[in-house]
């Protein structure tokens, strides 16, 4: 009885969490349009969404050169379009 409550109880947030990823898919490509005028998400292929944000903090940071608009990338986005190419430079 008590698995089975587990599961009823699990099954709700399990979809909420599939429904949010998929909301966070679509938030990451729409904040990476400025980006994809430079790169493709095969750019990144093969580095995980850690990877890839440190980069795009280092290139916010001056630390090499790139395009001036990312600048205009707010913080609370740099994880959102980090997973972003992540998730489609994997595929």
């Amino acid at each position: 009885m008590k698995k089975l409550a587990i599961v009823a109880l699990s099954l709700p947030l399990a979809l909420f969490g599939a429904a949010a990823l998929a909301a966070d898919h679509g938030a990451g490509k729409a904040k990476a349009e400025m980006c994809l005028d430079c790169h493709e998400p095969d750019d990144f292929a093969g580095q995980s969404a850690a990877e890839i944000e440190a980069l795009i903090r280092d290139a916010i940071a001056g630390k090499f050169k790139h395009a001036a608009e990312i600048k205009d990338l707010a913080e609370e986005d740099i994880a959102v379009v980090a997973a972003w190419f992540a998730h489609e430079g994997g595929q």
